[in-house]
């Protein structure tokens, strides 16, 4: 009898494991990857999105990384310089530039729809995305210096986005990560944390831009693993929609060493 309670315990736990459309994904990276834990602030100075992959499902996707969601602005012009001079100049140093960063970031650009009219912002919530956070499963994110020049990798966790409804969802180009949020335990809320204390300055822009998600196609994302310490429970947010909760190790001076706390409701 006891023998048949504890299969029957077994069997429940199994079928209380919800399937996903993640679940059926792979993530390839080469297999001798060096990757370390990002320290705190280490972020400041470092180029590079957090986005993956835009598209339809498929059952492999290659770890690399979009530069810039949005494709960034030619270099000046030098003085006296002639046209036929600086195309040649130009596709010198972008020809050098995508060898070096061939095995982290993708050449493709995401097709950017521009609008200067007052358009909507499509509400992007759990009604028409799910989030997946794969918290246990470890993926490389590469961040490139600015000053230097050098990627360095990072351990990260991927989050799987998936468009839930009949419409084509148009994704502001800002979206070049998710939101990280912790519980705390004595306020009983979920409040904003990330890995850094330094200021964020945003930048104002007189006109709307996006790409577009279409129904069943997702987007994935990583998010650097912090310090481990104790467990805390956890969600992802992207925009108005947010994961389920997870739990998942943080280092307690991380927490302590924020420059603000943004409590926010689910």
């Amino acid at each position: 009898m006891k023998t048949f309670y504890l299969i029957f315990v077994s069997l429940f736990i199994i079928s209380c494991q919800e399937k996903t459309f993640a679940d059926d994904i792979t993530l390839a990276y080469p297999k001798n990857t060096k990757m370390k834990i990002q320290e705190f602030n280490e972020d400041g100075n470092l180029g590079g999105d957090n986005l993956i992959y835009v598209g339809k499902i498929i059952p492999n996707i290659d770890v690399k990384y979009y530069e810039s969601i949005l494709p960034p602005p030619p270099p000046p012009v030098k003085i006296n310089e002639i046209d036929k001079t600086f195309n040649e100049r130009i596709k010198k140093e972008i020809d050098s530039i995508n060898l070096s960063q061939k095995p982290y970031f993708k050449r493709n650009l995401l097709k950017i729809h521009f609008s200067k009219e007052n358009e909507p912002y499509d509400s992007l919530t759990n009604k028409n995305l799910q989030i997946i956070v794969k918290q246990k499963d470890t993926i490389p994110i590469y961040k490139q210096d600015y000053i230097t020049h050098q990627f360095k990798t990072f351990k990260a966790f991927p989050v799987f986005i998936k468009n839930i409804s009949n419409k084509t969802l148009k994704i502001p180009t800002e979206s070049k990560g998710v939101a990280f949020y912790a519980y705390d335990n004595e306020r009983k809320n979920f409040y904003y944390l990330r890995n850094s204390n330094y200021m964020i300055c945003g930048t104002g822009i007189n006109f709307y831009n996006y790409f577009e998600l279409k129904p069943n196609e997702i987007l994935v994302y990583a998010y650097p693993y912090f310090k481990k310490g104790k467990v805390h429970k956890a969600k992802v947010k992207f925009h108005d929609a947010s994961s389920k909760e997870f739990d998942i190790s943080i280092d307690d001076k991380i927490i302590e060493d924020q420059r603000n706390r943004y409590i926010m409701d689910f």
